[in-house]
């Protein structure tokens, strides 16, 4: 199976950008610049969605064919990761049961812990249209939004199989053209789908469906290419038609042929790296990066910084703010390798999908 490092990195820097426009919120004001200047970047979060269905349709399509190989298939996405979120969520919790019961102060957070929004968390439909507003751990919209693609994968596995290529492109221009209606009728309450969050199932829907699109190019594409340089150049002129503001089908389009160009590249050079080796094990992680920096948000800049440090140089924010997004990466490392991998595992190993792995007898 090719493991598309390509793809690792760009998450790994996406988790690592949308951390530090989470911890800019709390930066001095001479130093707001970080939050306002990343803010333009949202649409990394589509990159994430297009990546995702690029890679769930390229190992799944030939897998999904019943009723038992597609819940086989949602258990494992499900195994992967309900775990983390149940760990992220049950420490929202804490901290919101800590606050309902006057045990800590909160500045503008106390939103974040509406109880009635709960079991929509539980669920994984909080970003299905709802709620009104983010709660707890509110970065997991996203989570609940990759859920509902998964979901509805059949739905662009049959327009590829009874469509094609033609099926793809006439789901992925319906898909977009279904949000931009939900957006002109006020369906969806945002000025652009872009920014939706508690909608976002809807655009991650739509970013799946292009993500399998460009699967499916990349693996019919004769180039021959290796080099990694025109992908990371597609991907900076993406990012940087969304530092411009262009309208947003003209950085989908440069999203799209960059992870194309990608597709292509980790296809024809499989084994070929493209980041030093010392990055290899956060680049794994960025999943779990961007599930567990709300947590040390809340610990080290809501509850320590705001109570305790609250400094105005941007000197010492930075520092401090380098080694919090640090933590978080190792936390994340840890959080899967001892944690996450092993109750995946063990969920799979119950419900009969995986066997249990033999222990080989000490030599004699």
């Amino acid at each position: 199976m090719i493991r598309y490092r390509l793809f690792e990195i760009w998450r790994l820097v996406a988790a690592l950008l949308i951390m530090l426009y989470h911890f800019g919120h709390f930066a001095p004001g001479e130093s707001q610049w970080v939050k306002d200047e990343l803010s333009a970047l949202r649409p990394l979060l589509d990159m994430f969605f297009i990546i995702s269905g690029f890679l769930i349709f390229s190992r799944y399509a030939d897998q999904v064919h019943d009723a038992r190989s597609y819940v086989i298939y949602l258990c494992k996405r499900l195994a992967r990761l309900y775990p983390l979120h149940l760990a992220t969520l049950s420490y929202f919790i804490l901290v919101g049961l800590a606050v309902h019961l006057g045990l800590l102060r909160t500045g503008g957070e106390a939103a974040l812990y509406r109880w009635d929004a709960l079991p929509a968390n539980l669920l994984l439909i909080q970003a299905w249209g709802v709620n009104d507003h983010l709660t707890f751990n509110f970065v997991s919209w996203s989570l609940s939004a990759e859920w509902f693609a998964y979901l509805l994968l059949p739905i662009i596995i049959f327009a590829y199989r009874f469509g094609g290529v033609t099926g793809l492109i006439v789901l992925l221009l319906l898909s977009y053209a279904a949000l931009e209606a939900m957006i002109r009728t006020g369906l969806m309450p945002f000025e652009s789908w872009v920014k939706a969050d508690t909608w976002g199932a809807y655009r991650a829907f739509a970013d799946f469906a292009l993500g399998a699109l460009l699967a499916v190019l990349a693996a019919r594409s004769r180039l021959r290419l290796t080099s990694r340089g025109p992908a990371w150049v597609a991907i900076f002129f993406a990012c940087a038609a969304m530092v411009l503001q262009l309208n947003i089908y003209v950085t989908l389009a440069l999203l799209g042929f960059a992870v194309f160009l990608a597709g292509v590249i980790e296809r024809n050079d499989p084994e070929g790296y493209t980041y030093p080796a010392i990055f290899r094990p956060a680049a794994a992680v960025s999943f779990g990066i961007y599930l567990w920096h709300p947590v040390t948000e809340s610990l080290f800049f809501s509850f320590a910084w705001s109570h305790f440090i609250g400094s105005s140089s941007s000197i010492i924010f930075f520092a401090y703010t380098a080694m919090v997004m640090l933590l978080t990466v190792f936390i994340a490392i840890f959080s899967f390798r001892f944690f996450e991998n092993a109750v995946a595992g063990r969920l799979l190993q119950a419900m009969g999908i995986a066997k249990p792995k033999r222990v080989k007898p000490a030599p004699a």
